[in-house]
């Protein structure tokens, strides 16, 4: 299988080493660079013979592309990873278009939103965990929640290291206790839910508690990050 990656910036190499491990991928990036398992070129014209085009263009440029890769595209299906630019818009140059959401870490494995459900058919031999959207808008809003995400919650767990840090952990401890916590509350949150967590983990008048009553405000400001980041992913 021939896969070819236009628009190979952070995202697009990322997925252009997951998509190595099961394919012969072609990466279109401005400036060519070695890449293990990965043939960078430099020009568009050259996953012509690719059996599959992915996208991961930035939105205005895909949109001025769009004429142009849907001639080199000819019969062969089309996977936006481009925020925003909707399948409407692809249909008047792409004949088969699909779209799609993920994040840096499809480099070694992650989450990936499609829309609409023929997509899976696509891209179901990438390394990821696969979640279907039962609409355009829900994959729009998946941007923020998949695509962006990461960038905002790393703020969080920056916060928990300075913390670690002001209270007299060094630096690199503070960062390892950061990592692995997040982890463990991900896995915690799966298996018990929040009500679960807290039952078996606060203890009356405890550490736990105490630090619980004072996370409204950074609840209430995470929720209006993701909001906004969700609402911009609307207009791009």
């Amino acid at each position: 299988m021939k896969v070819g990656i236009i628009g190979a910036g952070n995202l697009g190499m990322a997925l252009a080493k997951n998509a190595s491990r099961n394919a012969e991928v072609t990466a279109v990036k401005r400036n060519v660079v070695d890449v293990e398992g990965v043939k960078v070129v430099d020009r568009m014209e050259e996953v012509r013979d690719c059996d599959i085009i992915f996208v991961a263009l930035k939105p205005d440029v895909f949109r001025k592309e769009l004429e142009k890769i849907g001639g080199i595209a000819g019969n062969k299906p089309v996977v936006s990873f481009a925020a925003g630019v909707k399948l409407e818009e692809m249909e008047k140059c792409i004949k088969k278009p699909y779209r799609a959401m993920t994040n840096l870490a499809i480099e070694h494995r992650s989450l990936i939103a499609y829309y609409p459900a023929e997509t899976l058919q696509q891209i179901s031999f990438l390394d990821a965990e696969f979640v279907e959207c039962n609409s355009e808008k829900e994959l729009d809003v998946m941007t923020a929640y998949i695509g962006s995400s990461p960038g905002i919650l790393a703020y969080l767990l920056h916060a928990f290291i300075l913390s670690a840090i002001r209270d007299g952990v060094d630096y690199e401890k503070a960062v390892r206790i950061a990592v692995s916590s997040f982890k463990s509350t991900a896995e915690l949150y799966g298996r018990y839910g929040l009500e679960g967590m807290v039952r078996k983990i606060a203890t009356p008048g405890g550490t736990t508690i105490e630090g619980i009553i004072r996370v409204e405000e950074v609840q209430s400001a995470l929720i209006e990050a993701l909001s906004s980041a969700s609402s911009k992913a609307k207009v791009v």
